[in-house]
């Protein structure tokens, strides 16, 4: 399944930047005997890294704000002017991020970009001197039963090593079932690498080293069990593959839209090699082709079995899903089907998938923190928003970048990363609006128009 990720970068860097640019990736060495683990934990520590933040108390659905939720979690360094990978689910939400170093330095962190449905977080620090970084390296070519390493702050205990083996490739799991994981949506990617190197809460984000000392997982997750029949030794990460697939768009653009392909497929059980006349069980099947969809536009129909994606082979229906919803929009791909007995080729042109909504801005994002387009008024800052996520909102808006603690905005209910889209009749297009807007309306109490997670509602702001 997930033999031909790595492949898939080809497809999906709309501007390729070479990997000494971002990240390093080195030649995988011949077969040869694992490294001491001590060496490898002594070239790994440096580069991993605590992360911490803090999440806003919300409200419990009877008026109540619960208190604020601390979360902590590790990431490890790709490049030595701060880049740091982390999981989604380490950040979602937080404020006041910060990461401490190896050597006890603690720096501000902000948000880059983040992939919900992979479970991916790209951070970033500022510092004068170079960091320590990990290569990245392939998890397409790991092996069941090939030496691993986790590294990463278990239930706090900082830089805790841990060692095993790979136990599984493309281990599909509900994230519902996991431990330290958020994160069920439907749409959402859990074909892990399964190892029995301990994953405890904490150790979520760190990387998972093979015996060259490369990254080649994200911890992501553990297998909870049963209160009755606790489960030992089932961890999981998210193969560093599908990572690198994504994190340049999410330098580039603080999120990675899914592509647009229009089609329902399903694994093909024995039965169904047999009935359909098939040579292996290795395929998507097509149970439907969705009206004036790139699919049905290419020509695909039920019954197609897609066996290549490009250059990459597809062996299951999650393959398929996979490679399609993560190729850029716009992104010409030839698909190989099987049909009536013979192998055919279509090329498909991707359309970028629906989306009912601009995704929410982090609070912690780095956009945030941009020059030249704060405006200020008593204890709220807002900040224009990046041209990606403005581009989708029709009345254009700006986000609120910061939120004094005892405030009018904050009694408002107005938190770090709400979009002001109006005040009062004023459609708000930029920060520099928000301060006449303001001061043009009339009355001790200013209705604001806000867009939370999607969602637009109305706030009194009250003036002071």
């Amino acid at each position: 399944m997930l033999t031909r990720l790595i492949s898939l970068l080809a497809l999906l860097l709309a501007a390729p930047v070479p990997e000494s640019v971002f990240w390093t990736t080195l030649p995988r060495p011949a077969r040869r005997p694992a490294a001491p683990l001590a060496d490898l934990a002594d070239r790994a520590r440096p580069a991993v890294v605590h992360v911490r933040g803090t999440s806003p108390p919300e409200d419990d659905g009877h008026g109540e704000a619960q208190s604020e939720r601390v979360s902590i979690g590790t990431g490890f360094i790709i490049n030595r002017d701060g880049y740091i990978v982390t999981n989604d689910h380490v950040v979602h939400n937080v404020i006041n991020l910060r990461v401490r170093l190896h050597d006890g330095r603690e720096l501000r962190a902000c948000v880059l970009g983040t992939d919900a449905p992979t479970d991916i977080a790209l951070l970033k620090v500022e510092t004068p001197e170079k960091l320590p970084f990990l290569p990245l390296g392939d998890s397409d070519a790991l092996r069941v039963g090939e030496p691993v390493v986790a590294i990463g702050n278990p239930f706090g205990f900082d830089n805790s090593v841990t060692a095993g083996i790979v136990s599984a490739k493309e281990r599909v799991v509900e994230r519902s079932a996991l431990g330290s994981s958020e994160h069920s949506a439907a749409d959402s990617y859990s074909f892990f690498i399964q190892t029995d190197a301990s994953i405890n809460l904490g150790n979520s984000g760190g990387p998972l080293i093979d015996q060259a000392g490369q990254v080649v997982g994200v911890s992501a997750a553990f297998w909870a069990g049963h209160p009755m029949q606790p489960a030992q030794g089932i961890g999981f990460a998210i193969p560093i593959n599908m990572a690198k697939a994504l994190l340049p768009r999410l330098r580039d653009h603080g999120a990675a839209p899914r592509a647009y392909f229009g089609v329902d497929a399903q694994p093909l059980e024995a039965s169904l090699v047999s009935a359909l006349n098939l040579p292996s069980a290795r395929g998507a099947l097509l149970a439907s082709v969705e009206k004036d969809s790139p699919a049905e536009v290419a020509g695909l129909q039920p019954g197609d079995v897609v066996v290549g994606w490009g250059k990459i082979p597809i062996a299951t229906s999650e393959d398929l899903k996979i490679d399609a919803q993560l190729t850029v929009p716009g992104t010409r791909v030839r698909v190989g089907v099987l049909r009536d007995g013979r192998r055919l080729e279509r090329e498909v042109t991707l359309r970028p998938a629906l989306s009912q909504h601009a995704p929410a801005i982090h609070p912690s994002s780095c956009a945030l923190t941009g020059d030249g387009s704060l405006s200020r008024l008593e204890e709220i800052a807002v900040a224009d928003l990046p041209p990606e996520r403005a581009s989708r909102l029709p009345g254009g808006g700006v986000a609120i970048s910061a939120v004094d603690g005892d405030s009018a905005v904050a009694e408002a209910g107005l938190r770090v990363g709400d979009i002001l889209l109006r005040i009062g009749k004023t459609p708000i297009h930029r920060a520099r609006d928000v301060l006449n807007a303001i001061r043009a309306q009339p009355g001790e109490v200013i209705p604001v128009l806000v867009r939370r997670s999607g969602y637009d509602f109305w706030a009194a702001l009250r003036r002071r």
